[in-house]
């Protein structure tokens, strides 16, 4: 219980501290585990999560993603976890990329 407790802490302190794209990264992070365990409420809530960090300011950019997103939840909702997993993986893959430049 005492390791279940520190993890909590350093979580909610590497959370805490992240910067907004490393949260988009965390946050893809937990939908990914959530498919990997046929999760449809962890992993509804965090694609839902995603849909809401949308920036409509730059909107053609912003429903391309939130289309992928609602797919992404369509496949979650109908039981399709490894389909919903693979397109989450690859977002999360180009997101950390393009977070690295």
């Amino acid at each position: 219980m005492q390791s279940k407790i520190k993890n909590n802490h350093y979580l909610s302190q590497r959370v805490m501290s992240a910067t907004p794209d490393e949260l988009i990264s965390y946050i893809y992070d937990v939908a990914i585990a959530g498919c990997g365990n046929n999760d449809s409420i962890k992993a509804g809530n965090a694609v839902r999560e995603l849909m809401k960090s949308l920036n409509f300011e730059y909107k053609e950019v912003a429903l391309t993603f939130y289309n992928v997103y609602r797919y992404i939840n369509s496949n979650i909702i109908k039981g399709n976890f490894s389909h919903a997993r693979e397109v989450l993986v690859d977002l999360k893959t180009t997101w950390d990329k393009a977070m690295k430049t």
